[in-house]
């Protein structure tokens, strides 16, 4: 289940962003803009689905400390309204779609 629920928010994430669906799992940094994408997908997988660090890290060929990092990054890029809009909308979207609701 936490693999298909990975799956959703990378598809998701990639789609909204641009960055290819297989930058988000490359191995290795990649770019800026594919980095930022991974993080946010990570950020999503644990406020949207509540996934441990490590099926994050499992759904994503990266380790916990990885994942915890993503997630406290993005918490903080969140400050920035247009970061902020688009979190906001994905996670609802995401919500929707895999039927999770508060």
């Amino acid at each position: 289940m936490a693999c298909q629920r990975a799956l959703l928010v990378q598809i998701a994430v990639a789609e909204v962003t641009g960055v290819h669906l297989t930058a988000l799992c490359a191995g290795g940094r990649g770019d800026a803009r594919s980095a930022f994408a991974r993080q946010m997908a990570m950020y999503l997988c644990r406020l949207v689905y509540d996934m441990s660090l490590g099926d994050i890290a499992l759904a994503f060929g990266r380790d916990r400390s990885t994942a915890a990092h993503a997630i406290r990054r993005i918490e903080e890029a969140r400050e920035q309204p247009e970061i902020d809009r688009c979190a906001a909308w994905m996670e609802a979207t995401l919500r929707r779609a895999g039927g999770v609701y508060d």
